[in-house]
């Protein structure tokens, strides 16, 4: 199947609104094809489900002692798990936890974390790449400059996901703690529940806004918080997991069909869709970056004249 694609608009010369809109969208469309983002996203999903057990690993060993002794929040992270995670693959991470959480040694700590951070940075690898290609940029930087973002990024976002399960699973007791010091009582369940959504957002932000200005080769370098790919991401994000997660409840036949590997296949189909997420947000900024610059040409272009 082939398809068809028309050449790139020139913003600089489109005045209406919906004019800009449409060529938008058709630029959109482009740059999904010519950029190959579907096997591109594949590729870092690919790489990912390689590291998802060993960062699994280090993050249950280093909560092992908690995990094992305290029935109250491993109940709190399976819960928070299976809010975002389709039900099999959350049953196929559940299973992992358990058996790992029975023998959690100092040992496995040093080696999962060395296994994740190594495992996890070829798939950053493969993510910055693409965001390149999205970006239109060249990668300048050394081999061992970017391997050191890589590896880097895996370690911020290990330590965002320990903050964020802290602040899931305790931030109840500290605002109460807090709250009582100055004689206030908080009973609320409203409160933990906007927490946690809180603290889900707030990473999710993070998390793409250094994806989207560290990862990829801008020069001069500038950071841009909040972008439209960032806001547009995330909504898809939220949209597709719990739109997999709705589906796979009414008609999951890959546990009918594919038996205990059905949960690995639903897992990588995640991990997948997360993926291609992170990329249309990329050629979004991508996209908006261009109209904002063509427009800029023009009104200095029409100044000068």
């Amino acid at each position: 199947m082939e398809f068809e694609i028309r050449p790139k608009a020139d913003y600089g010369t489109i005045t209406s609104m919906k004019a800009t809109i449409t060529s938008f969208f058709y630029d959109l469309y482009n740059k999904a094809f010519e950029e190959d983002i579907f096997s591109r996203a594949a590729q870092v999903a690919f790489y990912f489900s390689f590291a998802i057990f060993p960062l699994l690993l280090f993050l249950v060993t280093l909560l092992g002692f908690v995990l094992g002794s305290d029935n109250d929040f491993r109940s709190d992270l399976y819960f928070y798990l299976a809010s975002i995670m389709p039900i099999s693959a959350f049953e196929l991470v559940k299973t992992t936890i358990e058996e790992i959480t029975e023998s959690s040694t100092g040992g496995k700590l040093t080696i999962g974390l060395l296994v994740a951070l190594w495992s996890a940075s070829a798939g950053v690898d493969s993510l910055r790449i693409a965001l390149n290609d999205v970006y239109d940029f060249e990668e300048k930087r050394t081999w061992l400059f970017t391997k050191v973002i890589s590896v880097t990024f895996t370690f911020v976002l290990t330590a965002l996901i320990t903050f964020s399960l802290g602040a899931i699973f305790y931030g109840w007791q500290a605002i109460s703690y807090g709250f009582s010091s100055i004689g206030i009582e908080v009973t609320s369940p409203y409160l933990l529940v906007s927490l946690q959504w809180a603290v889900t957002l707030v990473l999710l932000i993070v998390v793409f806004e250094i994806l989207y200005n560290v990862l990829p080769c801008r020069r001069p370098f500038k950071w841009f918080w909040i972008t439209p790919g960032s806001f547009v991401g995330i909504i898809l994000w939220l949209l597709l997991s719990n739109g997999l997660k709705t589906y796979l409840y009414y008609w999951n036949t890959y546990d009918r069909f594919y038996g205990s590997l059905g949960a690995v296949i639903i897992l990588m189909l995640w991990l997948y869709l997360t993926s291609l997420v992170i990329l249309i947000g990329g050629m979004i900024n991508s996209i908006l970056a261009d109209i904002k610059a063509a427009k800029r040409i023009a009104a200095a272009n029409e100044a000068a004249s």
